[in-house]
C-alpha cells in the first residue's frame, strides 16, 4: 500500500512538472474596431494554437507560464491597421523588504516578446493579420528553450 501511494505521488509530481512546462493561452478580448476589421477571437486562438503545435509547445488550462496575445486595431474607411504583441510571461514573487514593491508583492517576468503591425484592405485584413500572429508566436517561442 505504501508503494502504491508513493507511485501515485510520483505520478502527480510528474504530471505537475509536465504542466509547468506548458503554456496557458490568453487572448485579450477584441474591441469593436477589431471586429469591424474581420478579426475573430476563435481564428486568433486557432492561429496561436497551430503555431504553438509547430513549435512543439503545449497548452494547458492552468500553468505558471502564460502566452498573452494583445491586439490593437484602428479601422479606417478603406483599410485597417492592427498591432499584435505576443508575450510569454510568468508571475514571480518579489523579495520581501525590497526597494520596489507592488500591492501583492508579485511581478511579471517576460520571457519573450514579439509583435508586428499589419495594414491591409478590410477584405484581406484577417488573413494578413493571422499570418503575423503565427510569425510572432513562432519567433517568440523560438527564443526559448523548453
Amino acid at each position: 500500500m505504501k508503494r502504491l501511494r508513493w507511485l501515485f505521488a510520483l505520478l502527480l509530481l510528474a504530471a505537475g512538472a509536465a504542466q509547468a512546462n506548458g503554456l496557458k493561452l490568453t487572448v485579450i478580448d477584441l474591441d469593436p474596431d477589431d471586429l469591424a476589421c474581420g478579426l475573430r477571437y476563435t481564428s486568433i486562438q486557432a492561429a496561436v494554437r497551430q503555431s504553438m503545435a509547430t513549435m512543439k509547445a503545449t497548452e494547458f488550462a492552468e500553468s505558471e507560464y502564460e502566452m498573452l496575445v494583445a491586439v490593437a486595431t484602428v479601422k479606417r474607411p478603406a483599410d485597417c491597421a492592427s498591432d499584435v504583441i505576443v508575450t510569454v510571461r510568468k508571475i514571480v514573487p518579489l523579495a520581501a523588504g525590497g526597494k520596489f514593491r507592488t500591492r501583492d508583492n508579485k511581478a511579471v517576468l517576460e520571457l519573450c516578446r514579439h509583435g508586428g503591425i499589419v495594414v491591409s484592405p478590410i477584405k484581406d485584413h484577417e488573413r494578413d493579420f493571422l499570418k503575423q500572429v503565427e510569425r510572432s508566436v513562432q519567433v517568440c517561442l523560438g527564443q526559448l528553450v523548453y
